[in-house]
């Protein structure tokens, strides 16, 4: 069902990849050694080397995910993220690019980058922030501000506990 005039036009159909009619990906960059689990739709984003996208994970167009990052199952990655190598993003993650939903002019949704080696725990909610390198996200934080590199948080909102070992102002 169209919600967009757009979306009426379009008579692209999604690639069932042949290998595995489990998963919907359809013009996507996906580096070498990735894995990408079943039960799957992504399009028209790019994913680095060595990552995993697991079961039950959407990934929009125009999201772009670093080296040997982690994406859990029933993760949903809208447009406007960015995702650094090294990173782990936990089970049930979702990011929002709209902050006063339903906006549907795309110009006006804002953009979320996570940086570097960074940690989201399960069932974070992250809003258009940037999360700094090394940064951890507790499991169920609602983050609406943006995260300094090497910072902890978690809570609803998420909230500064402390930085990680030798992190602190990096």
């Amino acid at each position: 069902m169209p919600i967009f005039k757009k979306d009426k036009k379009s008579k692209e159909k999604p690639q069932v990849t042949p290998e595995n009619p489990r998963q919907i990906i359809n013009n996507c960059k996906i580096g070498e050694g990735t894995k990408v689990w079943n039960f799957v739709n992504i399009y028209g984003c790019e994913i680095g080397r060595d990552s995993m996208v697991g079961c039950f994970c959407e990934i929009q167009k125009g999201v772009k995910i670093g080296d040997r990052t982690r994406i859990q199952s029933h993760t949903f990655i809208c447009e406007l993220v960015e995702i650094g190598s090294d990173c782990f993003i936990g089970h049930g993650v979702m990011f929002i690019n709209d902050v006063y939903p339903p906006q549907p002019d795309p110009s006006e949704w804002k953009k979320t980058v996570i940086e570097d080696g960074a940690s989201i725990g399960s069932n974070a909610t992250i809003l258009p922030v940037k999360i700094g390198k090394g940064a951890i996200i507790g499991a169920g934080a609602v983050v609406t501000k943006d995260v300094p590199a090497g910072a902890v948080v978690a809570g609803n909102p998420a909230s500064f506990i402390r930085y990680r070992d030798g992190m602190k102002g990096e």
